[in-house]
């Protein structure tokens, strides 16, 4: 796995802003300012379903799918969103583990 932190082209900052757009009948997207010089470092589309707040748990995941217009039964959702919620639990915290061996953590 490769793991990079976000860093300004122009100023070398690695303090950044995400700011989630979303407009009716398009995907997603994330428009990354930085925190130092206010410029656009990069944007991202975030796939259908893929977008998912750690914090505000099945509310979240929930929102994001109904957002994605895919129809479930009330079961598969719960399995979907354990599934999930684990593997970006786990994920993370291996990204963090990589990014303190790189030294690239501040």
């Amino acid at each position: 796995m490769e793991v990079h932190r976000q860093t300004c082209q122009l100023c070398g900052s690695h303090e950044q802003r995400n700011l989630l757009v979303r407009e009716s009948g398009e995907p997603d997207k994330v428009f990354v300012e930085c925190a130092k010089c206010h410029e656009l470092v990069a944007r991202y589309i975030v796939s259908p379903g893929g977008y998912f707040h750690a914090h505000r748990g099945y509310e979240s995941f929930l929102r994001g799918v109904a957002r994605s217009g895919e129809v479930m039964s009330g079961k598969k959702l719960t399995e979907e969103f354990e599934e999930m919620q684990g593997q970006v639990e786990a994920r993370f915290e291996r990204i963090k583990i990589i990014l303190a061996e790189k030294h690239k953590v501040d």
